[in-house]
This record gives C-alpha cells, structure tokens and sequence, in this order.
C-alpha cells in the first residue's frame, strides 16, 4: 500500500507564539473600553475621575481655562477687584447640596472677599455665583412644603429691601447683582444673618434681570416661591398665610397642580408711603392706594386682576390671562424659568407670565394679602437699556412669542388674522404718537397738545396697524402700546 509521507516542519528558531488565556481577555478588553470612554466622555459616568470631582482642586483649574474664557471682559474687571480668588468650582447642577451645608459655629458674620469661592453656573446664561446663606436657622426654611420671598437687587435697593424685611418674616433668596463684589459685600454685612445672598459678579452690559430671579428661583430651598421685585413690601402676616396655604395645598395633594396665585399689587399717592399693615389699613386708606401702573395705558399689566371683585373675596377665584398681564404671584417652584434674553428694563415679566399661560397654568387671586410698590428714584442699570420706545426689545419680544408658541404646540394668542373693530367715528381723528420710556398716555398726548384715549389700545397693538405708521423692519412688538 502506497503510503504518503509524513510531513514534517521546521520550527523557525526566531518565532514564538503568544497564547493569551481567554479568562484574561474577559477582563482587559472591557478595561481598556472603559479606560476609552472615559477619556472620550470625561465628566460621565465611564469616567473614573469626574471633571466636577477634579475641578475641585486649585491645580486642575486651568484644565477649565476655556470655560472661564467664555466670561465677558466686564466680569473679569469686576472679579479683579476682589484680590485673589483661591479657586474657582465648576457645578454640574445648579443646586448643589454641597452648597446647603449649615456653617459651623466658628463661621464669621461678615465675608471675606479673598475667602469667597465663586462658581460657574448655568442658570440660562452663565454667570459667577456666590451664596451665602442666612446665618440664623429660624430664617431658613424648616421643610421643602414652605415659601421663600424671591427677588433680585443692586446695593442701591438695599433701603427698599429692609422695608420688606420687616414684613416678611420666612427664607429670602435674592440674587444681588454685583459690580463691586468688595464694597458690595460691605453693604449687606448687617443682613447677613436674615437673607440667603447669592451674589452675581458682573458680566453684563445691561442688567441681567432675568438671568438674577432664575438664579433666585433655583437657590430657593422651598416647593413654593412668591416672585416678587425689590421695591414691593408685602402685608403684614403674608408669610404665615401662604405658609399655611400651600400646607394644605400639599395635604390635599394639590401642590404639583399648574396654578398660580396673584399678590395684587398697589401703589399710593402723596408724599405718604406708610404701607397699609392689613386689608382693613389698605381699605381705609381709599382712594390715596390704587392699583400699580393705574395711569391710562399701562393699567393693563396688572388690570386683569379685577381689582373690584378682590375686595369683597375671601376665597381664591380665577382670572383670565391677557397679555401683557404681569403679576406677582405665588408660584410652585416648578414653573418653567424667565427667559434670559430679556435684559434691562421691558417685557422681562410680562413674558414669563405668557410663557405661563401658554404652558398651561391658571391665574388665581390670592385674598386678603397684597403687596405695595415703594416709589423711588430710578436704578443706575435702568439707563443702560434703550430709552427710546421704538428700540425696546422688540426683536427680543417677537422672538420670543413665536419661540414660546412652538414649545408648547400652541396657537398664537397674538394672531390678528381674525381680529375685526367696529369703525371709530369719523370726529374723533386719532393719531398715533411715540412716547419716552415710562411715560403715561397722558403725558405723552399732552406733550403733543392731544388727548389719550387708552380704552382703545387694542385696536394699535396689532402689527397691520402699526407697520402703516412705523418701519417695523423687527416687528411690530416695539411699538406696543402700554407694555412694560
């Protein structure tokens, strides 16, 4: 029988064979998939070492010179003059509870500007935030089922702002708006102890209104907020109504309902400005306390209140919503949060309030309780917006509207295809004039020998009315008249 002959091979003496037990590969090719991801998603969960972890040391600061870059050049000058900042923290979250870490007894009332660690946040805009909590605990909120007063200042208010301190008697955050973060800090040394500051370096030409009460809105440690501006002081026992108000709200599982409660707000006449303690104080009071902006024109951020119908309440009842209502209102602190291309003074709430409303909230009145606004001289910021009419924020305003409208799938309240007046007589031969910025109807009119006739402002906020009398190469929203 033929037989094939064996083969035999030579073993190359130069080559060896590398045999990895397969128990071995199982554990280093995930390693090295995970070691990858990690580098490739450096502050997700492959990463073993966290950006926000590693940020946290002073020697891994630079790695963030990029996002530090992004701050404006003014927030530069204005941090220079806090000497040397020991580090900066870059959050991941807005609310970090490492931030509501009560102090310890050997905690000094007042702050050191070379001991203030300032930190990155995104609250809509990015900004330098510091916070510095109420030093005494019976300010600070005892459960999340509270209120907190949410508001936003410059030192300049710092006046007007104490006057609601001896009022409003719950947790405070307000968001202080800081060009001078060494002198500021100075001015509100003595309010420490009562108020949550969360103070905002400077890194804008304008004032950033909306960025400040969202930064106010997210440091609050409370499932309600009441939204309010500096320059208002509440009736006395405010907080202890709502306080027990939304307790209930929360035993009847009510507090996650998309509702809002409105403050109505006053101003008074006269040299005067004793704010009423109470309901009945505001009732004697007469006809000195009205309804805020009451002149001709305006009346209609705060009008829809019904005013009339508040007096004889003594349980919540619902009003519509039209824009530009802008009330102050108790609020879940759940509502979606200002829009922060508003800066300045213009539509800033009255936007917030439509974003409300489109997102399907109810206005409701709150009985009994009220605030008042306290007349004073204008804020340094108010002159770094446009002061003519015909430049405020309109493109803003327009684009907003429409952006808000397709967020929430809604049909513009502002649309006009529909709208039809009856004709105005012939007699009265209306014009249309441009005022200064916060001047009534009846101041601009008289300045042009005229007389205003704000029953129908309706008929003039509507862009085909408008463009025949304006450019409106923006918009039309610039011209509207009696928003703020």
């Amino acid at each position: 029988m033929f037989r094939r002959p064996k083969r035999t091979f030579r073993k190359d003496p130069f080559s060896s064979r590398l045999e990895i037990p397969f128990p071995i590969i199982l554990v280093i090719v995930p390693t090295l998939l995970y070691l990858y991801l990690g580098c490739a998603f450096p502050d997700s969960f492959f990463s073993p070492f966290p950006i926000s972890h590693r940020i946290r040391s002073r020697e891994h600061v630079d790695i963030h010179a990029a996002t530090v870059k992004k701050l404006s050049v003014d927030a530069k000058a204005a941090l220079s003059q806090q000497k040397d900042i020991p580090k900066l923290e870059l959050l991941d979250a807005v609310e970090d509870t490492r931030l509501n870490i009560p102090p310890s007894n050997a905690h000094k009332q007042s702050l050191k500007v070379e001991e203030m660690n300032f930190a990155v946040e995104m609250h809509g805009f990015q900004c330098l935030v510091y916070t510095s909590q109420a030093k005494e605990e019976k300010y600070r909120a005892k459960s999340n089922v509270d209120v907190t007063w949410v508001t936003q200042l410059t030192t300049d208010r710092i006046p007007v702002f104490k006057k609601m301190l001896d009022r409003w008697t719950g947790p405070i955050s307000a968001a202080l708006y800081s060009p001078d973060v060494s002198k500021d800090v100075k001015d509100i040394e003595d309010l420490l102890d009562r108020v949550d500051f969360h103070i905002v370096g400077a890194s804008q030409g304008l004032y950033p209104v909306n960025t400040l009460r969202n930064v106010a809105i997210n440091k609050a440690k409370t499932d309600f907020i009441i939204m309010a501006d500096v320059d208002f002081v509440p009736s006395a026992g405010l907080y202890e109504a709502a306080k027990t108000f939304v307790e209930k709200l929360a035993s009847s599982g009510a507090a996650h309902e998309k509702k809002v409660y409105v403050l109505p707000a006053f101003e008074i006449d006269g040299e005067d400005q004793t704010v009423p303690l109470d309901f009945e104080g505001l009732k004697g009071m007469g006809a000195r306390i009205h309804q805020v902006h009451n002149d001709k024109g305006r009346s209609i951020a705060h009008k829809y209140t019904e005013y009339d119908k508040w007096i004889e309440a003594s349980e919540p009842y619902k009003v519509s919503y039209k824009f530009p209502y802008e009330p102050y209102i108790l609020a879940p602190r759940t509502i979606p949060r200002f829009d922060v291309r508003f800066f300045g003074y213009g539509n800033d709430k009255a936007s917030h309030n439509y974003e409300l409303n489109a997102a399907g909230y109810e206005f409701w009145v709150f009985p009994k309780h009220f605030v008042v606004h306290i007349r004073h001289s204008q804020g340094i910021w108010i002159h770094q917006t446009f002061l003519d009419p015909r430049e405020r924020l309109s493109r803003t305003l327009t684009t907003f509207l429409h952006d808000c409208d397709r967020r929430y799938s809604k049909v513009s309240t502002m649309s006009e295809e529909n709208v039809v007046f009856e004709p105005l007589p012939d007699s009265l031969n209306f014009t249309m004039e441009v005022g200064i910025l916060g001047a009534s109807c009846d101041a601009t009119c008289s300045r042009f020998g005229k007389t205003c006739h704000a029953q129908h402002s309706n008929r003039i906020n509507l862009c085909k009315v408008l463009e025949q009398h304006f450019q409106c190469l923006h918009g039309c929203n610039r011209e509207f008249f009696g928003a703020d």
